[in-house]
């Protein structure tokens, strides 16, 4: 609370070590607590309004068990949860216990009833559990990039059978000329699945979003 006080005259970041994220960034600024990199914002920044933005273009009262792949510091549960009113479960996994300390502590992102948080690799994830959901949000970043094992049929294909019929993929991704999608919509494309790509959300990332 001091710390939040303070902010308002003196903003302040402190740094905290990460094997997998290099050197996070807690930058404490009129109150408010942003997560992010040397490079980009990791969450309650610009983060949370682009999710918030592909939130809204899908219907979340369905939905009873969200799958969230790559945690940050929780600011896609918050606003599920805030914004959106759900009270469904959340299963939220990401590789980096720095990451999910941070969430924890700095942003109440705990374990309860109906949100459960996981340290581990996606995709090792994917592959271990029988579970289905009804959305999966994917935003799986190291600092401004995704890793190339996300982009792989494999992933993809791990992906498309965890969901239900009927659910919904939101994907996260790159606004980069180098950026390229094209094994993502073959196993799409492959599945039966239609999509749409939001370019540019809050002038920064591109969305796709699955059905």
């Amino acid at each position: 609370m001091i710390r939040k006080l303070i902010s308002f005259a003196f903003p302040f970041t402190r740094i905290v070590k990460s094997e997998y994220n290099g050197n996070l960034e807690l930058t404490t600024i009129f109150g408010k607590t942003y997560l992010n990199t040397a490079n980009t914002n990791y969450s309650y920044g610009s983060l949370q309004k682009v999710l918030k933005f592909s939130l809204k273009q899908i219907d979340v009262t369905k939905a009873e068990h969200i799958l969230v792949l790559g945690l940050g510091g929780g600011s896609v549960l918050k606003t599920l949860r805030t914004d959106f009113k759900f009270a469904g479960r959340i299963t939220a996994v990401d590789i980096d216990p720095v990451i999910i300390e941070i969430s924890k502590n700095e942003f109440g992102i705990s374990n309860n009833e109906n949100t459960s948080v996981v340290c581990a690799d996606a995709l090792d994830y994917l592959t271990g559990t029988l579970e289905k959901f009804d959305i999966l949000i994917i935003d799986l970043f190291i600092d401004n990039r995704i890793p190339a094992r996300f982009l792989t049929e494999t992933f993809w294909c791990e992906v498309i059978n965890r969901l239900k019929n009927k659910g919904t993929i939101i994907f996260n991704m790159l606004n980069s000329q180098h950026f390229s999608i094209q094994i993502v919509e073959n196993v799409l494309r492959k599945h039966g699945l239609v999509w749409k790509i939001f370019r540019e959300v809050e002038k920064t990332n591109n969305i796709l979003i699955a059905y």
